[in-house]
Order: C-alpha cells, then sequence, then structure tokens
C-alpha cells in the first residue's frame, strides 16, 4: 500500500512536468539546493494504522512536497500557478483521498524559495495471506526413505 501511494504521487507529479528530486542516500544531501528548478520533493511522513478487521487495517497518512523555485521577482508569485497545478493533480489523479492542508513559503533566499504543502490521506492495508495453510503443505511418509538431491 505505501508503494502504491509513493508510485501514485510520484506518477501525478511527474505528470505535470517537474523534475522530482530523487531520494536521498546520505544526510548531508537532505540539506543541499537543487541545482535545478522548479523542481519537487516529497515525503510520506506519518502512517497511523487503526485495525479494521483481524487482517485488514485503516490508514492515515500525512504527506509533504516541497516546490523548490527560483525568480527575481518578489515573493515568488510565479510559483503559484504550479501550487495550483500540484494541489489539483494530488487531489485527483491518486485514490488515496489526499486532502490539502495547507501551503507554507519554507524559505526565502535571494530569489530562491521552497514551498511546503502539506496534505493528509487514508488508504486500506490488507496483509496478504497465503494461498494455503503451511500445514497442508507438510506431508510425513512413514516407513519411506527421505531422498533429497542433496543426498544423491
Amino acid at each position: 500500500m505505501l508503494t502504491e501511494l509513493d508510485a501514485q504521487i510520484g506518477d501525478a507529479l511527474q505528470s505535470l512536468g517537474l523534475p522530482i528530486l530523487s531520494k536521498v542516500d546520505k544526510p548531508t544531501e537532505l540539506f543541499a539546493k537543487p541545482k535545478i528548478t522548479p523542481c519537487v520533493w516529497y515525503i510520506i511522513e506519518k502512517a497511523r494504522f487503526e485495525s479494521v478487521s483481524s487482517f485488514a487495517f485503516s490508514v492515515d497518512f500525512d504527506v509533504s512536497v516541497f516546490l523548490f523555485y527560483r525568480s527575481l521577482r518578489e515573493k515568488g508569485q510565479g510559483a503559484y500557478e504550479l501550487l495550483e497545478r500540484i494541489l489539483s493533480a494530488l487531489s485527483l489523479k491518486t485514490q488515496f483521498n489526499l486532502i490539502p492542508q495547507g501551503i507554507e513559503l519554507y524559505y526565502h533566499e535571494s530569489g530562491e524559495f521552497a514551498f511546503l504543502l502539506s496534505f493528509k490521506g487514508n488508504g486500506r492495508f490488507v496483509v496478504p495471506q497465503e494461498e494455503e495453510p503451511l500445514t497442508t503443505r507438510i506431508t510425513v511418509y512413514e516407513g519411506e526413505e527421505f531422498v533429497s538431491e542433496v543426498s544423491k
């Protein structure tokens, strides 16, 4: 379920034509400014599971999307159209009921902007079960010699 959520968010953002920053490998890369703008980075922050049945859970999660933008204009007004496109894409193109919670100017330095878009969503997670119980696959043959390919 979480991999489906990650894939749907990525696909919705790629449909906008915005580059998506890759996941970081080192903690120091987390705070590096992107070289290409505009671009986005997203993270699934929290996932809270609530039992519905013995093998099914209702999942509430928080998603943050960062839009990195450069502009010589004051306050990054050129980013507003991109923010609206991100809001509509994530609200309409995913099956996880993503509901926008807010937009915040995360940082602003000499024409470089980062906006934080917050979403809450929910979905359902079903634990995959085996097709047949393990006990039906174990067979004991009495009186026969055990032969395996290793012992041949």
